[in-house]
């Protein structure tokens, strides 16, 4: 299989050399092209960003020439020859996601759902994770949880050569590196399948990036980090079938292990900000070291050299037989933490914030929240004006707010039925803390009941609440006035 495996190589490798200059001419006349920005994108220059349709075919092929010319009856009388066919089905998927999103920019829901698609291909083909690793026992089974894992599994792996294919070369050096890994892990195990599938695609990948180096004269696109992302994800699970069981998916994950980091690092510093996940921003890993003062070409080659070391841990792992695991698990996380401290890629004060505010948030609505939902069911409750009145003051004391009143507006003029007003004693320990000197920042009007065309009546309630409090109040105060309406002899005679 080693002849046939270089042979593989030298095939992807050739025809993504001659295919990767037609896809960039057909990128520019077509308009699927990359701007620069000044803030995410650094280039010079409009380039097109289509090379992943060039690294699929440069794959496809010699897989195809393989199947069906050179190895047809050994690999095909083989029990996993239907994984090359997951992996040639599947990546078509997550390849045309991909480029659909580099010509249209599609929404994120629609990303979502065929990458799902694409790792549900790949799971119904028997790639699946059936239990997790332990570096400190053994391994741990799924069972039925083996299907959402292998979707994250994909999802993760997708989006993380996705989210770290920032730099020309970037993306593509790493996935070649850990490609190779990949490789070796199959020929040590005499995986004949993952051989296969790992010698067609980095031949691809490293066809592509002599095109795609510092400076890059086409970018792989999402076409091509979904192919590559999905192509990874797959072949982790085929290179590492005959390995260790509590090995066998952490030696993909070491070696994926800088995208990984810049994945969870984005999530978490979006997270902290109150941002969307999916809202893009430049305090990547690549973007944080480029501050520092490191040219493009530079970054990219010391991040080379730090995957090019995880991926000899990961082959450690794999030559030791797995003795090495905890070891190799414990300096790769001291390394990483004390890099982020340097670099604060993740910055740690804005996680402890977030923390904190989620906790008094969750305090806030326990304390303020459920009282005023009590409310308002017990004057749903109620059969007179003065007791409904009576729960809902409560609630207000409870919230803190500055006034309130039941007007009616009849004969041209309003006229008060009911007045609360906010009192000293009533504030909490924590409002008193704050600056009393604070306006009452916003009013609400709730219509309660509309008799006729010129009677109107309306909850009027003032309050000094920040956003989010109010955000969380509105509609239950809403709901309170509501059902103050739902008894319409409340207001017969006033």
């Amino acid at each position: 299989m080693r002849f046939s495996s270089t042979m593989l190589f030298i095939e992807a490798l050739t025809i993504c050399l001659f295919l990767t200059p037609l896809m960039r001419w057909v990128g520019t006349r077509l308009g699927i092209v990359d701007q620069p920005d000044a803030y995410r994108k650094f280039h010079a220059g409009v380039i097109p960003r289509c090379g992943g349709v060039a690294i699929y075919i440069s794959f496809l092929v010699p897989v195809f020439i393989f199947l069906f010319f050179i190895k047809k009856e050994s690999l095909l009388a083989t029990s996993h020859h239907y994984q090359v066919w997951v992996i040639v089905i599947g990546g078509g998927i997550a390849m045309l996601m991909g480029l659909a999103d580099d010509i249209w920019n599609i929404r994120v829901r629609w990303k979502i759902l065929f990458q799902v698609i694409a790792a549900t291909v790949a799971y119904s083909g028997n790639l699946r994770i059936d239990n997790l690793s332990n570096p400190f026992g053994s391994a741990i089974e799924l069972g039925l949880f083996s299907y959402p894992a292998t979707l994250l599994w994909f999802f993760v792996c997708m989006n993380a050569i996705n989210i770290f294919d920032g730099l020309d070369g970037l993306a593509a050096g790493v996935s070649l590196f850990v490609t190779f890994t990949l490789l070796g892990v199959s020929l040590t195990f005499g995986n004949d399948t993952g051989v296969f599938i790992s010698a067609c695609l980095s031949g691809a990948i490293l066809g592509f990036l002599v095109y795609n180096f510092s400076p890059a004269s086409i970018f792989m696109g999402d076409s091509g980090s979904m192919f590559i992302g999905f192509g990874i994800a797959a072949l982790g699970l085929v290179s590492s079938y005959k390995a260790e069981t509590a090995t066998a998916l952490l030696i993909p994950i070491i070696a994926l292990f800088l995208p990984f980091f810049d994945l969870i690092s984005a999530a978490l510093r979006r997270w902290s900000k109150f941002l969307p996940l999916t809202m893009p921003d430049g305090k990547h890993l690549h973007h944080v070291m480029i501050s520092k003062g490191l040219s493009t070409r530079r970054t990219v080659v010391y991040l080379y050299i730090v995957c090019i070391v995880l991926c000899g841990a990961a082959l450690i792992i794999v030559f030791s037989r797995g003795s090495a695991t905890a070891t190799i698990v414990f300096i790769i996380a001291g390394v990483f933490i004390v890099g982020n401290h340097f670099l604060k890629v993740v910055d740690i004060n804005e996680i402890r914030r977030r923390i904190t505010h989620d906790r008094l948030r969750h305090q806030w609505n326990k304390e303020h929240l459920a009282p005023l939902i009590k409310a308002t069911d017990q004057v749903k409750a109620c059969e007179n004006l003065e007791d409904a009145w009576r729960y809902c003051v409560v609630a207000f004391k409870n919230l803190e707010l500055s006034s309130a009143s039941i007007n009616v507006f009849e004969n041209a003029e309003w006229n008060s039925l009911r007045e609360w007003e906010y009192n000293e004693s009533y504030i909490s320990e924590n409002q008193k803390s704050s600056d009393s000197s604070t306006p009452w920042t916003w009013t609400l009007e709730c219509p309660i009941e509309l008799t006729n065309e010129t009677r109107l009546i309306v909850m009027k309630l003032k309050g000094k609440n920040d956003s989010s409090e109010i955000r969380s109040i509105m509609p239950l105060l809403n709901d309170l006035a509501a059902g103050m309406s739902e008894k319409n002899g409340f207001y017969k005679h006033a």
